[in-house]
């Protein structure tokens, strides 16, 4: 008798946030498609570059720098692939790596996915004073924000049980945030880019973590090695 009861609440927590998040993913990517193409909407989101140009400060340069050579594809891929190696030797279970494995790297794909369907070109294609010199040509999303996305909420999955599962979600938030800004602030990326990327990036993210509980749960109860 309770079972089913049991069930549709389970099919209702899974159904809900992955249809949810999947709106959200198109949203973003007909919003791209559209910003792309619009010149007005291009120069309005240029002004607002301008304008973070002019209150640019030593210090936070040099903080955006380090976040755009730290999340950069070769460095992100060797964080990535070490803090997979890190978990494996904490937890001993090649289950636990895959899932981490999973939320980083799918989000991030897909953004690339997304990247290269939107075609917005950079900004720094029509201002002069971009701190980055010859990134790949592309705009929306940005690659860094859904990175660390990815990353920052991937260990708070793992600790979520844990004493430090408070700190771990709001260092996740932080290093997001400062990376989405940090993106803007360099110049390139239009501040539109990096909002979408927060949307998508957690949209994507939540879509992987539900399957995971769906799928990867019911196959570990149901004896199959992960």
């Amino acid at each position: 008798m309770t079972e089913t009861p049991v069930r549709a609440r389970a099919g209702a927590s899974f159904i809900f946030p992955v249809s949810i998040s999947i709106v959200v993913i198109v949203a973003v990517t007909g919003f791209g498609l559209v910003v792309a193409r619009s010149t007005a909407y291009t120069i309005w989101d240029g002004q607002l570059l301008t304008q973070l140009a002019a209150v640019r400060v030593a210090p936070l340069v040099d903080l955006s720098l380090l976040v755009d050579r730290i999340f950069s594809p070769l460095f992100a891929a060797a964080i990535g692939l070490g803090s997979a190696a890190l978990v494996f030797i904490v937890t001993r279970r090649w289950s636990t790596v895959l899932h981490f494995a999973l939320l980083v790297a799918l989000p991030w794909l897909g953004s690339e996915v997304i990247k290269v369907i939107v075609h917005r070109p950079r900004p720094d294609a029509r201002l002069a004073d971009t701190l980055v010199p010859n990134p790949d040509p592309y705009s929306y999303p940005s690659g860094h924000v859904c990175f660390a996305v990815g990353l920052g909420f991937a260990v708070f999955v793992l600790v979520a049980r844990s004493r430090v599962r408070v700190i771990v979600a709001v260092l996740a938030v932080l290093l997001s945030l400062v990376t989405a800004v940090s993106r803007a602030y360099l110049g390139v990326h239009y501040p539109t880019d990096v909002v979408a990327s927060l949307l998508y990036a957690a949209a994507a993210f939540t879509v992987v973590e539900a399957l995971w509980r769906r799928f990867g749960d019911r196959a570990r109860r149901n004896g199959y090695a992960l």
